[in-house]
């Protein structure tokens, strides 16, 4: 299954390692060591202000989609068809 993360970019909801707020990685020294040690895999999906991180296997997207709608969207596609929680 694929989610959307903002834009025209889906990915692989098995490659994500981690989708996190952009606020809280601002403020974290191991972030920002993060995103300098891996700025050319970086892709920037923000027109204008990026509310979160998507990390995957592969890159790192900078999405204009929040955590909480991103998480919500990757709950959603993880539940069987027809099932509510």
């Amino acid at each position: 299954m694929y989610v959307h993360i903002g834009e025209d970019a889906m990915v692989r909801m098995n490659d994500i390692v981690a989708i996190m707020d952009m606020q809280a990685a601002e403020d974290s020294l191991i972030m920002e060591q993060f995103m300098k040690d891996n700025d050319n895999g970086i892709v920037d999906l923000c027109q204008s202000a990026c509310k979160s991180i998507v990390i995957t296997d592969f890159k790192v997207y900078l999405s204009p989609l929040s955590s909480a709608t991103l998480k919500k969207r990757a709950e959603k596609m993880s539940r069987p068809f027809g099932r509510k929680q």
